[in-house]
């Protein structure tokens, strides 16, 4: 028997829309993909060549439990690069299989049972399902062409509750593509709520 949480949950129509595109291009239709956020090339010529390279020398075992540090070290250089942030310990980073899987985690490590999470509409289909899934309750905040789909702080405030445990962001966002100014942020970290970034599409 399925349980009650899973059947709230509320399909991913994406995906739906993806393989019926692909079932289109089979029958020999061209098809331009906007469904997926993925990029429009292969993997990098690199990055296989290291994989295969992995495979080749037997690296086909379990891996610490948080990802392979020399990976979470590096992770840490490239922010610390890229950035300018303070030095980052490794030990903070935790590799996982994709976005997807981070924000849950993130989400399952915070919430209880009634916790409020503040999101902006429109928003990636799959965060209202995962905030649910994790005991807390999602809360939408329109945001308007005419003002960039950005985030209007003042409007957050008029949200925010008692109950309220994070605010989330995802620069830049899915699907407007909107880029959160640097005011904006400032006034959404004034706050004083945690803030959960999603940052899939920042390189």
């Amino acid at each position: 028997m399925i349980s009650e949480r899973v059947q709230g949950i509320k399909p991913f129509i994406v995906m739906d829309v993806l393989e019926k595109a692909q079932a289109m291009e089979r029958a020999g239709t061209s098809i331009i993909h906007l469904e997926v956020g993925e990029p429009d090339f292969d993997t990098p010529a690199c990055i296989r060549e290291a994989a295969s390279q992995a495979l080749n020398r037997g690296d086909t075992h379990y891996t610490h439990s948080l990802g392979i540090p020399e990976l979470r070290q590096a992770i840490t250089q490239h922010y610390q690069t890229s950035y300018g942030l303070v030095p980052i310990n490794p030990e903070r980073v935790i590799v996982t299989m994709g976005s997807s899987p981070a924000i849950f985690v993130a989400l399952a490590a915070l919430l209880e049972s009634g916790d409020e999470v503040v999101l902006s509409d429109p928003h990636y289909a799959c965060y209202p399902n995962f905030i649910r899934f994790c005991g807390g309750i999602p809360r939408t905040i329109p945001v308007f062409e005419d003002d960039g789909f950005q985030y209007r702080p003042d409007d957050i405030g008029t949200h925010i509750s008692p109950r309220t445990k994070e605010i989330f962001i995802t620069p830049p966002a899915n699907p407007t593509g909107t880029l959160l100014d640097a005011d904006r942020m400032q006034a959404i970290a004034d706050l004083g709520k945690l803030v959960l970034s999603d940052e899939i599409y920042h390189g």
